[in-house]
This record gives structure tokens, sequence and C-alpha cells, in this order.
């Protein structure tokens, strides 16, 4: 059993940036709104199932099936905004009113994608474009090369993003004072509705990349939404770099357990060591963003 190890590590990894990129997405709309996005994995699970359709009921080249899949999963976050969240947001509902609407908004997704699209599994071919790499006895493919690759370039644009575009330090400043933020001129609403659609781009780019690996289908989005949520809440709720260290150490746990205790009680040992980790560390491994915001200020 030990023999597997590697592999069983590199497996865990790549999940576990999945689960990063997820809980990245998770934090922008915490950020910017206080609000937890419960139906963030949705996006996930339809990103891939729309560029599997694309790609094999429309028969687009996989390039534009890309394009339209991530083009209707942002499309989806931008309306779930618009029409479940603003006329909340507009008349002071309480938090856990929005809690209630996106669980829905998690149910009434996939229940559409099942019917517009179907029950199967379905999965599309790798990207190709970047060779496979070989960690000692372990080959990593060229798929998964495109994961972690997409990661790092997801944590260094949004990194800048936030740092460097007078766009992205207007959103941190709604994340910091919703109300101040107002005063000095920025368009609350516009920034609450980016944070869904850049959430929901995140959430496409995921299951664009991760689909070739494992395929994908209508009832997907809640374990990604779940293990999303356990990432965030390790790295620290909001912060970049920690959603990612957060998603690596649940993809390992998980990837861990279920080979050398079982499959049935993966997410069990890995909530388990989850809340071990949260009395050691209440605010996550990383401190959340918003708390090191207030402080610079």
């Amino acid at each position: 059993m030990m023999d597997l190890l590697p592999v069983l590590l590199v497996n865990g990894i790549v999940f576990g940036a999945i689960y990063g990129i997820n809980a990245v997405g998770l934090g922008i709309v915490y950020n910017t709104t206080g609000i937890i996005n419960f139906a963030q994995g949705e996006f996930v699970m339809l990103g891939g199932m729309t560029t599997a359709y694309f790609y094999g009921e429309a028969g687009f080249p996989l390039a534009l099936a890309i394009v339209g899949g991530v083009a209707v999963t942002v499309l989806v976050g931008l309306l779930a905004e618009r029409l479940v969240i603003r006329p909340l947001w507009r008349r002071g509902a309480k938090d856990w009113t929005y809690v209630f609407m996106l669980f829905a908004v998690a149910t009434v997704v996939p229940n559409i994608v099942m019917l517009g699209i179907g029950r199967d599994p379905l999965t599309f071919p790798a990207f190709g474009g970047l060779p496979s790499v070989q960690m000692g006895s372990v080959t990593l493919s060229s798929q998964a090369v495109w994961v972690l690759v997409v990661t790092v370039l997801v944590v260094i644009a949004l990194q800048g993003f936030f740092g460097r575009t007078m766009l992205g330090k207007a959103m941190k400043a709604t994340a910091i004072n919703r109300r101040v933020a107002a005063w000095l001129g920025i368009n609350v609403e516009k920034m609450v509705a980016m944070s869904f659609g850049l959430a929901a781009l995140l959430g496409a780019i995921g299951g664009v990349v991760f689909t070739p690996l494992i395929s994908t289908q209508f009832d997907t989005g809640l374990s990604m939404t779940l293990n999303g949520f356990a990432a965030a809440i390790i790295g620290g709720m909001g912060n970049i770099r920690g959603a990612i260290v957060g998603g690596l150490v649940i993809g390992i746990l998980q990837s861990l357990s279920t080979a050398f205790i079982s499959s049935v009680y993966g997410d069990a040992v890995t909530y388990a060591v989850l809340f071990v980790l949260l009395v050691i560390w209440p605010a996550g491994i990383f401190r959340p963003l918003i708390e090191l915001q207030h402080e610079e200020i």
C-alpha cells in the first residue's frame, strides 16, 4: 500500500487544486458581500457539462465549446445575482435569507441541466499542448499538468487584479466597508454583480480543466461546494493563497483516507481532520483577507 503513496499524493494535489479554485470563488463573493455562495459548486458542474454538450452534441470545436461553456456559466452567475441576490440586497434581507435562496439556486440549476442536457456523465478530450511529467514512479498526465498550470495562473492573475487594478481595489474597498465605498462613489451593486460573475468564471474554469480527467454530471455540484467551502475555511475565508492551500489539504486528505481507510469513511475522516485544524487555527491557516485589509487601513 505504501507503494501507492506517491500516486495518492499526486492525485490529491490535482483534485485539491480544483477545490482551491472553487474556494477562491467562494471567498471572492464572501469578501464583497458577506454571503456564503452555496451554489458555487454548480458553476464547476455547469462549466464542465455545457462544454461537453457543446462539444459532443452541438459539434463545436473544442476551443469554441470551452468558450461557450465558460460564457454560459458566467451568464448564469450574473443572472443569479440579478434575479436572486440584488432584490434581497435592496430590501436589507437577513443573512439566512441569502443562504436559503442560494440553496434554491443550487437545487434548480442541476435539475435544469439534467432536463436540458441529460443525466449521464459527460466528458471531452484532454487539451493537449503540454507534455506529461514524470515524477519518480508517477506520471502526471498532460491534463493534470493543465490543472496545476491553470491554478497557478489563476492565483497570479487574481493577485494582480486585486492589487494593481482600480476595479480590483474597488472590490476590495467594498469588502471592507460597503457604506464607505458607496460614499466614495463606488457602485456597490456593480461590485456585487462582478463578484458573482468572477466566482462563476473561476468555477467554470475549474470545471473545464477538470472534466477531461474524470467526467462530470448534473449532480456533482454539491460535492464541489462542500469541498470548496472546507478549503476556504481551512485557508482563511477570502484569502486567495490560503484557499489554494486549503484545497490541497482537502484533496490530499481525501485521497489518503480513501486508500488507507475506506472510500465509505473518506469524507468523515477529512472533516474530522478539518475539525482538529480549526480547533488549532479557528480563523484558518492564513488570516482572512478582510482582517488583513482592516489592518492595512
